[in-house]
C-alpha cells in the first residue's frame, strides 16, 4: 500500500509541475489582446492556391521605412504565416502554432510594423486553442506569443 501512495503523490507532482511550466492557460485579458484589437485586416490573397477554398494571404505590405515584405499562409494543414523580405527572399516564420492549429486571422499595425496572427483549432486533434501571436517586421522576430480565450477576441476580418 505505501507503495502506491508513492505512486500517487509522484503522479500528483508531475502534474502540478507540468500545469506550472505550460502556465496557466488561456487569457482574456492581455495587451497582446488589445494591440491584436487595434490592428488593421490585411487583404486575402486575390488569387488562392489551396483548395477548397480557405482563408488565404499572399500580400505584400510596404513597412514605415517604404521597404515591403510579403506576407502568406493559409488556414489548412501545415498552416503557418510567412515573412519573405525581397530582395534577398530571406523567409522568416512568422506564426506556427502547430498541429491542428492553423491561422484564421492576420493583422497589422503599420505605424509600429507589427504582425498579428490568430491561429485556432484542435491541438493535436484533442483540446481547442486559440493563439495569438505579434511579429515585428522590422525586425524579423517574434515579439510575443499568447494563448488565449477566443471569447476574449473581436470577429475576425471578413473575406
Amino acid at each position: 500500500m505505501y507503495a502506491s501512495h508513492r505512486i500517487i503523490a509522484f503522479c500528483i507532482a508531475v502534474a502540478c509541475c507540468t500545469a506550472a511550466c505550460r502556465g496557466l492557460g488561456p487569457v482574456s485579458n492581455a495587451p497582446i489582446i488589445e494591440r491584436y484589437r487595434a490592428a488593421a485586416c490585411i487583404p486575402f490573397s486575390p488569387s488562392p492556391r489551396v483548395m477548397p477554398h480557405v482563408r488565404q494571404w499572399e500580400t505584400t505590405l510596404k513597412l514605415s521605412n517604404r521597404s515591403e515584405v510579403i506576407v502568406s499562409g493559409a488556414q489548412s494543414v501545415g498552416g503557418r504565416i510567412n515573412v519573405r523580405y525581397p530582395p534577398s527572399d530571406r523567409l522568416a516564420v512568422a506564426a506556427n502554432a502547430g498541429d491542428y492549429v492553423y491561422p484564421s486571422d492576420v493583422r497589422i499595425n503599420a505605424q509600429n510594423d507589427l504582425l498579428y496572427v490568430k491561429a485556432s483549432g484542435l491541438a493535436g486533434g484533442v483540446r481547442h486553442q486559440t493563439w495569438l501571436f505579434e511579429y515585428d517586421l522590422r525586425g524579423q522576430r517574434l515579439a510575443a506569443r499568447q494563448e488565449v480565450v477566443d471569447d476574449a477576441l473581436p470577429a475576425e476580418c471578413s473575406e
